[in-house]
């Protein structure tokens, strides 16, 4: 079995008074993984349970399950109509409500708000994981006026993961990948997003994606590609194009391009190498990205213009004044340019690949809906 949290607690500003301190770390030790258990075939056993349950789940569902959902949220009807078991990644039978509410969040202020919490707030004490997962979100974020406290997001998350829960999983991967709460541990990040993978795919690719990455950044090449196969994720382009000699050369430089919207700066480095050992090219795109390499690493200290001539006459095979001038001066303006595109699709990217997330799958239209309620978080 995995480690579950005690019972925790999620105050929202409506119910401050109502439950007051409980904005306050659980009193229990942080839940420490069990890596044995996890490579014990247990994982793949709980698993393989889950997909017969979840069928099970679905076939329960029907119309006037729908239809009710849909009344109780009359001003978003329109949602509640595409809304069925099985287009979320859910593993109870309140999965789907749960799942409307969260989505509805964004769209609602005021009482709505308040009345739309409250029940997520409800699901949750119920045990239902897919509201525990939006719990530990929203104290991982400091959302809806609840203070920030990563401890006791992980142990939200650790009580959703404990019913093999994938966004929960996944949410706990990243924590332990970048240290969110503590020193930073790559081998249980590891395991986790492989246990998330098991669970099955999810159609924004961002288990499969932080599996690639944390393969490719430990160096496994092999098995940055394997995870990264079939797998549309910005993170996963990364490997996909450093190391997909057979790609052509256009369509590895947009993965790379793409890559760097997500947060990941190694992008990068790979737009410099790949286009380097690309030999010979009319349009100098190694010169451009060797220097807007150059540009992000030392910007101060850059001068573009000489750069921009150096490479291009150590590129050209005879080059004339005439020609160098107008090429350099492309060049330059090229970087400039791209620069500043590569920067706004950082910035315009508020999840970017460190980021937590409420449900899944989590797509690029959840991302712009969900872009409100977290702008300014970090």
């Amino acid at each position: 079995m995995w480690v579950v949290a005690a019972s925790v607690s999620l105050t929202i500003p409506a119910f401050a008074q109502q439950h007051r301190g409980a904005d306050q770390a659980p009193t229990t030790p942080e839940v420490q993984w069990n890596k044995q258990l996890l490579g014990s075939g247990q994982v793949e056993q709980v698993a393989a349970t889950l997909a017969q349950s979840h069928k099970a789940a679905t076939d329960s569902v029907d119309e006037s399950m729908i239809d009710k959902m849909k009344r109780s949220l009359p001003s978003l009807n329109q949602l509640g109509s595409s809304l069925k078991y099985g287009s979320f990644s859910v593993i109870s039978s309140q999965g789907p409500e749960v799942i409307t509410l969260v989505r509805t969040i964004p769209m609602l202020s005021g009482t709505e708000r308040r009345d739309a919490l409250t029940k997520l707030w409800n699901f949750s004490k119920q045990g239902v994981p897919e509201a525990q997962n939006f719990v530990g979100f929203v104290y991982e974020y400091g959302l809806f006026g609840v203070p920030q406290n990563m401890r006791t997001a992980r142990a939200y998350y650790t009580a959703a993961a404990s019913r093999r829960y994938q966004a929960a999983m996944l949410n706990l991967a990243t924590i332990a990948y970048f240290g969110k709460d503590q020193t930073a541990d790559q081998n249980t990040a590891r395991e986790l997003v492989r246990a998330a993978a098991n669970v099955g795919v999810e159609s924004s690719g961002r288990v499969c994606g932080l599996a690639s990455f944390i393969e490719y950044r430990r160096g496994n090449v092999d098995a940055a590609l394997r995870s990264g196969k079939f797998c549309y994720s910005a993170l996963a382009n990364i490997p996909n194009a450093a190391y997909g000699y057979q790609l052509p050369l256009a369509q590895r430089v947009k993965m790379l391009r793409d890559s760097i919207g997500s947060g990941a700066p190694d992008g990068y480095r790979w737009l410099e190498e790949i286009t380097q050992k690309a030999g010979p090219d009319p349009e100098f795109l190694y010169c451009k990205y060797r220097l807007i390499n150059r540009l992000r690493t030392a910007p101060t200290t850059v001068d573009l213009k000489t750069l921009a001539r150096t490479c291009y006459e150590s590129s050209a095979r005879s080059p004339g004044a005439v020609q160098a001038d107008n090429a350099v001066q492309g060049i330059v303006g090229f970087v400039v340019a791209e620069q500043r595109q590569l920067e706004q699709m950082r910035q315009s990217n508020r999840f970017h690949y460190a980021w937590s997330v409420p449900y899944l799958p989590f797509s690029q239209g959840d991302v712009d809906l969900f872009e409100p309620v977290v702008k300014g978080t970090k």
